[in-house]
């Protein structure tokens, strides 16, 4: 008895060592790149999954809001959130690794609403419009530096169903998490929304790493060798063609 009692101990004290042995990683929904609804958790997060296989570290995931997930890494909580872009406010907090994609934000409308072109040069170009926005996201100090207020909802899911229903004129997202947006919620009336020929950014997305987390700066040296290798053996280009995007 005190044999199997010992090993029920042993068992359970293994276990807790190798869960606790595991490096968290905190995202949200954000699809196509990163979402607990998909197979794979979303084309970037199968990405982070291959790195993390290759540099042989165990990871965890865990689904928050946004808000949440910065956070937590910011109190060391988990490793690292994503995907983020580079910023100078997040510079002064956070860590980053290797890119690990792109994303180009653009501004989505009705074609039903906006009749003319949206021409714009600058962010004080857009003043005599309506636009909307998700909260959290890097691009509300400048539109705020410009002098516009925007209209943020929640999420983006819900930033899409405000546009499809009147709420403003445009509403600033990412190119791909948009159409994957409309195409969900809204099927039958994709060739009623389009996206202005000028988009707000092209930018590389990465880990946002910890700086208190335990062992963060090391782990975030195997990870970026590790996101080389599985570029160089084409692993990183397989799951790009398996979701139909373009490197």
């Amino acid at each position: 008895m005190k044999k199997i009692i010992l090993l029920v101990v042993l068992v359970f004290l293994s276990a807790t060592i190798c869960s606790a042995a595991k490096v968290i990683l905190v995202t949200g929904e954000w699809p196509p790149y990163t979402s607990e609804k998909m197979e794979g958790y979303g084309f970037l997060s199968e990405i982070v999954s291959a790195v993390f296989k290759e540099a042989g570290v165990e990871i965890e995931y865990q689904f928050y809001p946004w808000l949440r997930c910065e956070k937590n890494i910011k109190e060391g909580k988990a490793y690292a959130a994503f995907p983020y872009i580079i910023t100078d406010e997040r510079k002064a907090i956070y860590d980053f690794s290797d890119p690990l994609g792109k994303s180009s934000f653009c501004l989505f409308y009705l074609k039903s609403n906006i009749k003319t072109d949206v021409v714009w040069e600058k962010y004080e170009d857009l003043k005599k419009y309506n636009v909307g926005g998700t909260a959290g996201y890097w691009y509300e100090k400048a539109f705020a530096d410009a002098g516009i207020k925007l209209d943020l909802a929640s999420s983006d899911e819900l930033g899409v169903k405000k546009l499809h229903g009147g709420r403003f004129d445009l509403l600033a997202t990412d190119e791909l998490v948009g159409w994957s947006l409309i195409k969900t919620l809204f099927p039958a009336d994709i060739k009623k929304f389009a996206v202005v020929e000028k988009h707000l950014n092209n930018d590389e997305l990465r880990l946002m790493v910890s700086k208190t987390y335990p062992d963060s700066q090391a782990i975030t040296k195997k990870v970026n060798e590790a996101l080389q290798r599985i570029k160089d053996k084409g692993i990183y280009s397989e799951i790009l063609k398996k979701y139909n995007i373009s490197e």
